[in-house]
């Protein structure tokens, strides 16, 4: 079991707690104090003994007191259980740890009495009160006032002390799962917003296409009667690639269609780079008729080139590599390059939440990983792993959808 995974001052109103755990205290007249892993009480504790309250009154008593909490809450919930102890000055205590979520964030404790006569003489106020510098007297008059219970007392002191710990858990859970299901709302914003502007650049994007079509394919028939073979293909692979990008309604098309567009989007880039650019497309057969995400492949590809490629004087290479992944449904497409890299600094903020600020990812990263995990779950997405000028990998997870 974790301890502090979770703080009990952000789990719980510790104002409206401790108004609560003071009346419920009085109400059964039980002394109660809530403390947190490293014994240090979250607030005032409730209908204390006078020898506890002077004890607690001396510096040195207070750091003891502070550390014997500590430690027995510590022994039961390594016990796993409420526990019944001697406290260093020799009163019968009680603990009842807080667990939330298999994290320990606190303890309920109390109890402050006897249950044996006997036991009143066994505490030693002369040693008491030379170690914590305490009034031999007022030691004596407070002993005397220590209750004398029985098992039965408690036993009940560690039902309530149970019940003030499993309250706390149960409002700590349910404000974990508030804070989640907000984080999760503006989450869902978040993702409404990308597709919003996603969206707004798709419907300028069909703009006239047919124009454009229409001059491209002029352009394309003077070539040819020119003889510019080189600009034909070009043309020709730039019509494709628009065609595909701005007719193409899939939302998830077969990766076969995704590479073939990537093939006309490579060889376009292949013209403009000349020898700087070199790539490779590597996919198993197996996997092509998967389907993915339309327009997942692109934009990292375009982010290799742009941004890893480019500022290089000789220019680099891409490699596309895709496997299924063995034994399971699920396969991975790599985008490789040997170009400049990330800064580690926006690769970390890439891995910690993909941020919307860094605009050195590029919106089309970000859209693409925040797609993919809304489809299909936080299993899937896009990993980065970068060495600057050495080399950069990008990995697509995704799940196997026909």
């Amino acid at each position: 079991m974790e301890i502090s995974e979770f703080s009990i001052d952000n789990m719980i109103n510790i104002e409206a707690f401790i108004s609560i755990q003071s009346e419920l205290a009085n109400i059964v007249n039980f002394s109660t104090v809530t403390v947190r892993p490293d014994g240090v009480p979250i607030g005032p504790w409730s209908n204390f003994t006078s020898f506890c309250g002077l004890i607690r009154s001396s510096p040195v008593g207070y750091k003891e007191c502070i550390y014997c909490d500590k430690c027995y809450s510590l022994s039961a919930l390594e016990k796993g259980h409420p526990l019944i102890y001697d406290c260093h000055c020799g009163l019968k205590d009680c603990a009842a740890p807080i667990v939330v979520n298999n994290s320990y964030i606190g303890c309920v404790l109390g109890g402050q009495v006897l249950i044996d006569e006997a036991d009143r003489e066994k505490i030693d106020i002369h040693k008491i009160a030379n170690d914590f510098d305490l009034p031999i007297e007022k030691l004596e008059e407070v002993r005397a006032q220590i209750d004398v219970v029985s098992e039965e007392y408690l036993q009940r002191c560690i039902n309530f002390y149970s019940f003030l710990a499993h309250y706390v858990s149960e409002i700590s859970v349910k404000n974990i799962i508030q804070e989640k299901l907000t984080a999760e709302t503006t989450e869902k914003m978040r993702l409404q917003e990308l597709a919003k502007e996603q969206e707004l650049k798709r419907i300028q994007a069909q703009m006239n296409p047919h124009f454009l079509f229409n001059a491209l394919n002029s352009i394309a028939r003077t070539a040819l009667l020119e003889d510019a073979a080189k600009t034909e293909n070009l043309l020709y692979d730039l019509s494709e690639y628009l065609r595909y990008n701005i007719k193409n309604t899939e939302e998830m098309p077969k990766l076969d269609k995704e590479l073939e567009n990537l093939r006309h989007y490579l060889s376009i880039q292949k013209t403009r780079f000349a020898d700087r650019l070199h790539y490779i497309i590597d996919v198993e057969h197996d996997i092509l008729d998967w389907c993915i995400p339309s327009m997942t492949l692109q934009p990292i590809v375009e982010n290799a080139i742009m941004h890893g490629l480019e500022t290089k004087r000789e220019g680099g290479i891409v490699k596309i590599i895709g496997k299924k992944i063995p034994g399971k449904m699920e396969m991975y497409v790599q985008i490789q390059d040997n170009g400049i890299g990330f800064d580690p600094g926006i690769l970390r903020t890439f891995n910690q939440t993909a941020g919307p600020n860094s605009t050195r990812l590029g919106l089309g990263l970000l859209n693409t990983h925040a797609r993919i995990r809304h489809l299909f779950g936080a299993n899937y997405g896009i990993t980065i792993e970068s060495t600057p000028d050495i080399a950069t990998t990008i990995t697509i997870k995704l799940p196997r959808k026909l």
